[in-house]
C-alpha cells in the first residue's frame, strides 16, 4: 500500500479540496429569434446593458428594429461612449469574457476588472454587412480578476451604431490546460 493512501487522510482532503472547488459555468446570451424574454436572462440581471430602442424612448425591449440577429446595445443614455458595468458579485466569477461585436463606426471596445484595471482592447473593424448584427466578430480575453465592465467608446454615436450577439461569461474554477487540478495533481505525483 502506498505511504500516500495509508489511512486514507490524504484522499480525504484531496476529496474535500475538489469539492470546495465549483466547476466552471458557460452563460450565453445569444438575443435569439424572437429577443423575447432577454431582460430576464443572465446579461441583462448582471448588467446595466440595456436594448438602443429603449434608451431612445420605445417602450418594448423585445423590439429588434433592423437587427435580426443580435441587439443594438445601449448603456442608458445615447452618445459616444456605451459603458455596461457589471455586479460586483457576479463579474468577480468571472474567468473569460466573449462577446461578438459589429460596428457601423469607428470605436474601440475595452474590458477591465473588477478594480477598474484594464484587461483587454481592440479596435472592431466598420461592418456595414446586412443583415445588420448577423456578421459579428468574437472577441475573448481571460479575466483572472473578474470583469468590472467593458466600454465601447466612439467620437461618434454608439448607441445604435454597435450591434452585439453571443455574449459568453465562463464562471467559477477551471481546470488547468491539461485537464486537471494542481492541487490534487500535486498530491498524486
Amino acid at each position: 500500500m502506498s505511504g500516500y493512501c495509508r489511512d486514507g487522510t490524504l484522499v480525504a482532503a484531496a476529496l474535500l479540496l475538489l469539492a470546495g472547488n465549483v466547476l466552471a459555468d458557460v452563460l450565453t446570451e445569444a438575443f435569439d429569434d424572437p429577443l423575447g424574454g432577454w431582460r430576464d436572462r443572465w446579461l441583462a440581471q448582471n448588467t446595466n446593458m440595456q436594448n438602443y430602442y429603449i434608451c431612445t424612448g420605445g417602450t418594448d425591449e423585445d423590439y429588434r428594429g433592423n437587427n435580426p440577429c443580435g441587439l443594438w446595445i445601449c448603456d442608458g443614455a445615447v452618445g459616444g461612449h456605451c459603458i455596461i458595468n457589471f455586479d460586483p458579485t457576479f463579474g468577480a466569477s468571472v474567468t473569460r469574457f466573449e462577446m461578438g461585436i459589429q460596428a457601423f463606426t469607428t470605436c474601440t471596445y475595452t474590458v477591465y476588472d473588477v478594480n477598474g484595471n484594464f484587461v483587454y482592447s481592440v479596435d472592431p473593424p466598420t461592418d456595414y454587412s446586412s443583415p445588420y448584427g448577423c456578421y459579428c466578430t468574437q472577441y475573448a480575453c481571460d479575466t483572472p480578476n473578474g470583469i468590472g465592465r467593458f466600454e465601447i467608446t466612439s467620437s461618434s454615436q454608439v448607441e445604435g451604431n454597435t450591434a452585439i450577439d453571443n455574449v459568453i461569461a465562463t464562471t467559477g474554477i477551471v481546470p488547468a490546460e491539461d485537464g486537471t487540478w494542481g492541487s490534487i495533481k500535486a498530491l498524486y505525483r
